[in-house]
């Protein structure tokens, strides 16, 4: 069986076949969604702190630790992980996840009083 003799033979089948796909395909596209930017949620927060002149392990002794003991107050975290360099201390916290995005911000304002709340216990600058 050759494919191109039957299509050139029955022209009326063809032309009508290809019409047709034509025009789901036309509908297909319009109906296709749009959204450019797919809704996610982020569940991690990241902290990050800057004591010039310090040494790594001041940092971590002095800031670090201390927000550290204080992020891990909170019982909606997952996982607090933190890095201590000379001036610079970074702390990630990570949400579980089993609380949905409606939930966030209220974990988030916690996080952010818990933060502020033991920010007079650091070192000055």
């Amino acid at each position: 069986m050759n494919i191109a003799k039957v299509c050139i033979d029955n022209k009326v089948v063809t032309l009508t076949l290809a019409a047709a796909l034509l025009v789901a395909g036309i509908m297909s596209y319009t109906r296709m969604g749009r959204l450019e930017d797919p809704e996610f949620t982020i569940k991690e927060a990241q902290i990050i702190t800057q004591y010039p002149g310090a040494t790594a392990k001041e940092v971590e002794e002095e800031v670090t630790d201390r927000i550290e003991i204080a992020v891990q107050q909170l019982g909606q975290l997952k996982e607090v992980r933190s890095k201590s360099y000379p001036g610079k201390s970074i702390i990630n916290a990570e949400i579980k996840e089993n609380f949905a995005k409606d939930d966030l911000p209220q974990i988030w304002d916690e996080l952010r009083r818990k933060v502020n709340d033991m920010q007079n216990t650091l070192p000055a600058g």
